[in-house]
């Protein structure tokens, strides 16, 4: 009866409270490992704010070894993180960017999340974050600010390495491509970019977890009445976008949403650089 009456709850409640009920389930689920570990009892509640399924330090680590091994994360780097969210690859980042005299700056549309790494890395100058409002269906659904008209908070050609993770994959295409062109902007030349979408393709454009449907002449989405809970872009559009921003494509790997991946990351992974 209980798994039912929570399908049902996740049916009918908006995008807001079903995301923070699922982050409650979460949080659940991980209470035994926390427990278990006291190295995860400080970890951010899901709750709070929800960015998914899996281990904290796992996750940012896997995500900081794929900028590594795929975008040439330096330790001297100057880095954007465009939607930090509660700071897993953060966490991994730190103390590299702090041996190599490099920096970072995160900013997210989540308050509770920005105030929580604000908080985790305190006293650490070189870890900056900030809140912008944007607006988005699924994450924020009273943002001010509209997608196409973010600024992002870094000045021009003053980053080696900007990576936007899951961040495309809930944003329609035109916010994604504003969301280029500042990368464009804040990139110095040969700076790069490392993005996860869902990239679809005749042959890979559905999988069984991930059921797309028509949205519009450049995405698919899985849920009609909150679009951004997860959004496919197909190849050409999501190309045209990168070149259209004067960034050029050096790598695509495919992601284990949908078969044959050739990474071990979740979604579909695109490097670009500024000439």
């Amino acid at each position: 009866m209980a798994p039912r009456i929570l399908r049902r709850l996740f049916a009918v409640a908006p995008p807001g409270a079903r995301r923070r009920l699922a982050g409650a389930l979460l949080d659940f689920k991980s209470l035994p490992a926390r427990l278990a570990d006291p190295r995860r009892r400080a970890e951010p509640w899901a709750f709070v704010h929800n960015v998914g399924d899996g281990d904290f330090v796992a996750v940012g680590a896997q995500l900081a070894r794929h900028l590594t091994d795929h975008a040439g994360l330096s330790p001297g780097d100057r880095v954007l993180d465009i939607g930090c969210g509660n700071g897993r690859v953060a966490e991994q980042l730190a103390p590299l960017l702090a041996d190599g005299g490099g920096s970072y700056i995160g900013f997210d549309l989540s308050p509770a999340g920005v105030r929580a790494c604000r908080r985790r890395f305190a006293g650490r100058p070189h870890m900056a974050f900030e809140h912008l409002d944007v607006w988005n269906g699924e994450y924020n659904e009273t943002g001010k600010l509209a997608e196409t008209e973010v600024v992002f908070p870094a000045a021009d050609a003053s980053v080696d390495l900007a990576f936007a993770t899951s961040v495309f994959t809930h944003m329609r295409m035109s916010g994604m491509r504003r969301y280029l062109a500042e990368t464009a902007r804040v990139l110095r030349p040969g700076g790069r970019l490392a993005f996860t979408a869902f990239a679809l393709a005749p042959e890979r454009q559905a999988s069984e977890v991930f059921g797309f449907q028509p949205f519009d002449a450049t995405s698919m989405i899985i849920d009609p009445r909150s679009p951004e809970r997860a959004i496919g872009h197909w190849r050409p559009a999501i190309e045209a976008a990168v070149a259209e921003a004067g960034l050029a494509l050096t790598s695509s790997l495919n992601g284990l949403w949908a078969p044959p991946s050739a990474y071990d990351g979740g979604q579909d992974l695109f490097v670009a650089v500024k000439g």
